[in-house]
């Protein structure tokens, strides 16, 4: 199965489903539509950070060998990154995206802000600072390592930024984060898992710590994990209704309006 074949039977028919919730949804008179609104146009913001941001990662690990493709499975690379891979960036944003801002529009806009989260904040933001160089020293001293401790080192600055701008309003909201991650995160197990054993593409053992989760290597499940927590998390920040005020803390007052 070539990877543009991959594409088109598992990410466009569930991105083409949750568009069409997300378009029904927008029809309610009964739904808030500043969550839609705001999300949509922070959605849209997402997609370039996605490429920007994992590009010279995947790239990266593409040329260490950590996971390659076959010569005819691909149209075609840009800086070694298949051009179906900047597909599925795109595909697994909106669709994680998509189904988060449905669930945050069955929220209530006037719930309660918790008091006193600072704390929450900064050990959230320390605990994925740690994440982020245990994962580099991991990455340097074992080989096995490479591809979880460069992911933990490439991508837990983010989520210790999310955290240090709201990880209470997260706690708040956990139960929404879980029902936007776990069916995301839980079909792109699954559609990952299909695409190794067709020969898609490949995940190197000399890279990997060898544990697998029904066949599915244990850095590829945490890459899903952790890429579709940082889409999700960002939604969440987004259209909470405190985020406005919180965030006049980090950015000038001209750039953050209500």
């Amino acid at each position: 199965m070539t990877y543009l074949q991959f594409l088109a039977i598992f990410l466009l028919p569930p991105l083409i489903g949750v568009l069409a919730v997300t378009r029904y949804t927008l029809r309610q008179p009964d739904r808030p539509r500043r969550p839609y609104d705001v999300g949509l146009r922070i959605l849209a913001l997402l997609l370039p950070v996605a490429w920007v941001w994992t590009t010279p990662w995947d790239s990266w690990i593409i040329r260490a060998g950590v996971w390659t493709y076959p010569a005819g499975g691909v149209v075609a690379t840009l800086a070694r990154v298949p051009l179906e891979e900047y597909l599925f960036m795109a595909a697994q944003t909106c669709l994680a995206g998509l189904w988060t801002l449905w669930q945050t529009s069955r929220v209530d806009a006037l719930e309660p802000v918790v008091p006193n989260g600072t704390r929450r904040r900064v050990a959230g933001a320390v605990a994925w600072s740690v994440a982020a160089v245990v994962g580099a020293f991991v990455a340097v001293t074992n080989s096995h390592g490479l591809y979880l401790g460069s992911m933990l080192l490439w991508f837990g600055p983010l989520l210790a930024v999310q955290c240090a701008v709201g990880a209470d309003l997260l706690r708040m909201r956990r139960a929404v984060r879980l029902r936007s991650l776990v069916p995301v995160v839980a079909y792109l197990w699954v559609a990952d898992r299909i695409a190794i054993a067709a020969g898609t593409w490949h995940i190197s053992a000399d890279y990997t710590f060898g544990i697998s989760i029904l066949g599915l290597p244990l850095e590829e499940a945490l890459f899903f994990v952790v890429t579709s927590l940082l889409i999700v998390n960002s939604l969440v920040l987004a259209t909470h209704p405190a985020s406005p005020a919180r965030l006049r803390a980090f950015v000038p007052k001209k750039i953050v309006r209500q």
